[in-house]
């Protein structure tokens, strides 16, 4: 996908910064779409993110905390386990 700007950027410091937040979202949300992460599958899936390996609202996505992004099950949820 190719964007194309034919506009003068505005003087206003604050209008430029959200005209280009804006555009990189618009960038990150359509390089999701083109190639999204393959979920694991249903038996090795990791039970908090269902396999994507992030966690988010579908703007802000983090790794999930219990897979480390793999959407794979984890061996152990224990943070404090006894070794």
């Amino acid at each position: 996908m190719v964007f194309v700007v034919a506009a003068s950027i505005p003087e206003d410091h604050a209008v430029t910064a959200d005209l280009a937040c804006e555009t990189a979202r618009m960038v990150v949300q359509d390089r999701q779409q083109l190639h999204p992460t393959p979920p694991a599958p249903a038996g090795d899936a990791c039970e908090n993110c269902h396999g994507t390996g992030k966690l988010g609202d579908g703007k802000i996505a983090v790794e999930c905390p219990a897979c480390h992004g793999t959407g794979k099950r984890p061996k152990s949820v224990c943070v404090n386990c006894p070794k």
